[in-house]
């Protein structure tokens, strides 16, 4: 079965929350880092809000991560 771009998403998304929980990051810490709202972060990680391409590299620059290959795991 191939990955469809709403699979890919919420897979990146399900590691985003991982990694912020690892890190001991609350939502309010990673939106200071990143420059979103804790609300953005919220809404993101509820899977309420899609990330634009922009907000993914935000995030996954401030958990210290390289988006590729998150993407590509």
């Amino acid at each position: 079965m191939s990955k469809t771009p709403e699979n890919t998403t919420s897979e990146l998304i399900d590691k985003f929350i991982e990694l912020r929980k690892e890190q001991g990051l609350s939502h309010e810490q990673l939106a200071k880092t990143t420059g979103l709202s804790r609300t953005a972060i919220s809404f993101i990680e509820s899977k309420k809000r899609t990330p634009s391409i922009l907000t993914c590299l935000k995030i996954s620059h401030a958990l210290g991560c390289n988006l590729s290959e998150i993407i590509n795991e």
